[in-house]
């Protein structure tokens, strides 16, 4: 008699080789996933640094556009440093121990060549309303280099810098024509160009946002 073997049942499966070539096909996908993700998060990062950037410096733009648009008796002005008496014979009005009311009454002066590589560089006016400084007293914008900053004062107050810390302004010029105030028959208004440079210090790239305006008097000073 006979032994009976037993009897085996042929079952499907996969050879090595084929899981190798199943796990270096899912591998690249993975890979491309993972990359693309990588993209997505790094674009919506820089989105979010050029929209801080963005919105930080029109901010800045729309405080000073519009008080210097109604303002009279624009009086530019640069310097190198923020103590002592200035060279054109008057106390520094960057310096926040300097009143800026007294120190310019009704000056005025153009600057048609901007900052001229000097650390600090500004536009004093008279305010138009008065609402601010009681009657038409000076508000000045200022840029100052060594602390990458725009700054505010008003009369004799202390200066605020009008940009958030989140940002470091490499360069600001000030553009001014026309400062002095109407004769009779002139209707040429005053004119002040505004240029920014800023930077997001976080920022890897150190990517250069820039911005500029005009103002335009808005209502004749005669």
């Amino acid at each position: 008699m006979h032994k009976k073997h037993p009897s085996y049942i042929a079952q499907a499966g996969f050879t090595i080789i084929e899981m190798i070539v199943a796990l270096a096909v899912f591998s690249v996908v993975v890979t491309i996933s993972i990359g693309a993700l990588l993209t997505l998060i790094a674009t919506n990062q820089q989105l979010q640094i050029e929209q801080s950037v963005m919105t930080n410096l029109s901010f800045a733009l729309d405080s000073m556009t519009r008080e210097i648009r109604t303002g009279t008796h624009y009086f530019c002005e640069t310097a190198n440093n923020l103590t002592g008496n200035h060279r054109r014979g008057i106390d520094n009005i960057f310096d926040n121990n300097t009143d800026l009311d007294a120190e310019l009454s009704d000056m005025a002066r153009d600057c048609e060549s901007g900052r001229d590589n000097r650390k600090y560089q500004g536009i004093a006016f008279n305010e138009g309303g008065g609402s601010i400084t009681g009657i038409g007293g000076r508000i000045l914008y200022y840029f100052d280099e060594d602390n990458k900053k725009i700054f505010r004062r008003v009369g004799a107050e202390e200066a605020q810098s009008i940009v958030s810390s989140g940002i470091a302004i490499k360069n600001a010029e000030f553009y001014v024509s026309g400062s002095e105030p109407l004769e009779d028959g002139e209707t040429t208004q005053a004119a002040v160009t505004i240029f920014i440079e800023a930077v997001d210090p976080s920022d890897p790239t150190g990517k250069p946002y820039r911005v500029q305006t005009t103002v335009t008097q808005r209502t004749l000073d005669i």
